[in-house]
């Protein structure tokens, strides 16, 4: 029977380092000045606001009259029964 034995190897790993570089820039900014940005947005004028007011509405009626309402009334609930059905098997069954 045959045993294989691992042989020994080296890992080389790479490391990271930093690398500092002076890159001149071709001109300098002697001062620094805030400014702001505006943007004009057009609105038409007079702005037109719809605010809904509730009232009161009567509507007129000839002659109250009174309307008669059955009360209580029957409330009819559907049951389902239950029932057994009878088939017959097409095949023999042994027991």
């Amino acid at each position: 029977m045959k045993v294989f034995v691992p042989e020994p190897y080296e890992v080389i790993k790479k490391v990271p380092y930093t690398v500092e570089k002076h890159i001149p820039q071709p001109y300098e900014v002697v001062k620094k000045v805030p400014y702001t940005v505006e943007k004009k947005v057009e609105v038409p004028k007079p702005y037109e606001v719809i605010k809904k007011v509730p009232y009161e509405v009567k509507v007129p009626v000839d002659k109250p009259y009174p309307v008669e309402v059955p009360k209580p009334y029957p409330v009819f609930k559907e049951v389902k029964v239950p029932y057994t059905v009878e088939k017959k098997i097409p095949y023999e069954v042994s027991e």
